[in-house]
C-alpha cells in the first residue's frame, strides 16, 4: 500500500459530507482500506529493502545456510531514523492544506508500522538499532503493535468519515 495513499484517503474522507465517504462520496471505500494503507507504508519499506542491499552481506555458513550480516551498522541506524521521519512526511504531504488535530495520531501510525515490520523480519535496520532484543520479545511486541495500530487506524478513518468537512471545502461543494 502507501503512506501517501493513506494521507490522500484521509483528506477525501474529511472533505466529504459526514457518513458518505464509505459509500457515495470519494473515496467510496471502506475504512479498512485506510487501515491497510496505514499499516503497510510501502514507500519506506521499499527504500528499506534497497538500503539493506548496500548495508548487509549474505554469506553461506559452513553448514550451507545463508547468513546475513550488517556490514554498515552506523549507516543503517541513520537510514532507520530517516525512514521513520520520511514516513511521517509522506503522510503529511497530502494532508498539508486540510490538517486537523487527529492528524497527529494518524501521522504516527505509518512510522510505528514501519518499525513493527522491521521487528518481524530479521537482519533489518531494527537490528542495527536494537541488536540485543531477542527474537521472541520483538515478534510479540511487533504483533501486538500491529493489532493495536490496525484498530486505531480504522477508528481514525471512521472518525474522518463522520466529521463535517472543513469550512472552505463545504463552501466549495455544490
Amino acid at each position: 500500500m502507501s503512506t501517501l495513499l493513506y494521507g490522500a484517503l484521509t483528506t477525501r474522507r474529511l472533505c466529504a459530507q459526514p457518513g458518505t465517504s464509505e459509500t457515495t462520496a470519494p473515496p467510496g471505500l471502506g475504512t479498512y482500506v485506510d487501515a491497510l494503507a496505514a499499516l503497510v507504508p510501502g514507500e519506506v519499506l521499499a527504500l528499506h529493502a534497497l538500503f539493506l542491499s548496500v548495508t548487509t552481506a549474505t554469506v553461506v555458513d559452513r553448514d550451507g545456510f545463508p547468513q546475513v550480516t550488517i556490514t554498515e551498522p552506523v549507516t543503517l541506524r541513520w537510514a532507520f531514523a530517516g525512514l521513520i521521519v520520511l514516513s511521517v512526511v509522506l503522510y503529511l504531504v497530502p494532508r498539508f492544506r486540510t490538517r486537523e488535530k487527529l492528524d497527529v495520531g494518524r501521522a504516527l501510525i505509518p512510522p510505528l508500522a514501519f518499525v513493527a515490520w522491521t521487528m518481524l523480519q530479521r537482519a533489518t535496520a531494527f537490528d542495527a538499532v536494537f541488536p540485543s532484543l531477542g527474537d521472541a520479545p520483538r515478534t510479540v511486541i511487533a504483533l501486538f503493535a500491529a493489532a493495536v495500530l490496525g484498530l486505531v487506524a480504522a477508528r481514525l478513518a471512521g472518525s474522518a468519515d463522520r466529521s463535517p468537512p472543513p469550512p472552505a471545502t463545504a463552501a466549495a461543494s455544490p
